[in-house]
C-alpha cells in the first residue's frame, strides 16, 4: 500500500506540473497584435491544437488518478503531509480548458 501510494503521488506530481506548463504556456500565447509575428502566430495555433488533442487523454489520467487515491482512502491509508490530492490536477484541466475554450475562439 505505501508502495502505492508513493507511486501514485509521483504520478500526481507529473500530471499536475505537465498540466500547469500547458497552463502557463497557453497564458503567453499571443495571436494577435502588431508585434506578433507569423511564425510566433503559427506555433501558437499548433500548441493549441496540440493541448487541445491532449485533453481526452489528461482527463482519462485525471479520473484513474482520483480514483487511485479513493482506494487508498477507503483503505484509511495515512497521507503523507505533503500529499498532493487528485482534485488540484482536475483544477488545472479545468482552467487549461477554461483558457483553450477562449484562444480558440
Amino acid at each position: 500500500q505505501t508502495y502505492f501510494a508513493a507511486v501514485l503521488a509521483e504520478r500526481i506530481i507529473e500530471n499536475f506540473e505537465k498540466i500547469s506548463d500547458a497552463k502557463t504556456r497557453l497564458e503567453n500565447v499571443s495571436l494577435e497584435g502588431s508585434s506578433v509575428t507569423t511564425n510566433e502566430i503559427v506555433l501558437g495555433v499548433t500548441f493549441l491544437q496540440e493541448v487541445n488533442q491532449q485533453i481526452p487523454s489528461w482527463h482519462k489520467k485525471t479520473t484513474e488518478l482520483g480514483e487511485s487515491e479513493k482506494l487508498l482512502k477507503r483503505q484509511r491509508h495515512a497521507f503523507r503531509s505533503d500529499w498532493m490530492e487528485a482534485s488540484l490536477v482536475g483544477g488545472q484541466l479545468q482552467q487549461v480548458e477554461q483558457l483553450l475554450a477562449k484562444r480558440m475562439r
